[in-house]
């Protein structure tokens, strides 16, 4: 019989959890939530691989262009870099039944469907009741759900209040410094 995995991971949401908006200012930095990067420097990667997990309807939509966003994401990465994080991999979803041409399909990666924790578990053999989902939208909390994961709403961005579904996350805390250290508490 073959061993369940024990790899564990921590999913975060990019923007509204980590990051006020998916833009760069005008002197090139992404303005992050107080203390976002040193709570994401807690985790503990020797026991918890680090993912971000972001649907990005913006894209889809054409209210943000892929060269922005790309833009972003290296600076983003860059200051992981700088600050001693070590992400696994950065996972998005750039599909929307409503999108603009390229980007309009269903996709089993576009949260709430738990497609973005499935590939991840098969790329890193993550056990998914071992591994936690911070995100601010229901939409979040109800694909982390969908997956088997560990559930933490905080009061950031959405802080919930989207009103896309109806759920009840495993923890609710007031922002990604509580949530990780809610994490390191129940691990």
């Amino acid at each position: 019989m073959a061993q369940k995995p024990k790899n564990q991971a921590v999913f975060l949401e990019l923007d509204g959890v980590l990051t006020k908006e998916p833009r760069l200012t005008s002197d090139q930095h992404v303005r992050y939530y107080r203390g976002a990067l040193e709570s994401m420097a807690r985790i503990d990667t020797d026991r918890f691989q680090l993912f971000i997990a972001t649907n990005r309807t913006d894209l889809a939509l054409g209210q943000l262009k892929e060269r922005e966003f790309k833009r972003f994401c290296e600076r983003f990465q860059q200051d992981l870099i700088d600050h001693d994080i070590k992400l696994s991999k950065f996972y998005s979803c750039p599909f929307h039944p409503k999108g603009k041409v390229k980007f309009r399909k269903e996709s089993v990666f576009r949260k709430p469907a738990p497609g973005m924790y499935k590939i991840a578990q098969q790329e890193f053999d993550l056990n998914l009741a071992r591994c936690w989902v911070v995100g601010h939208t229901t939409t979040d909390i109800l694909a982390g759900l969908r997956g088997g994961l560990g559930t933490i709403l905080v009061n950031t961005g959405e802080a919930g209040k989207d009103g896309a579904y109806k759920v009840e996350p495993h923890f609710e805390e007031t922002d990604i410094t509580a949530a990780i250290t809610r994490i390191n508490q129940f691990e």
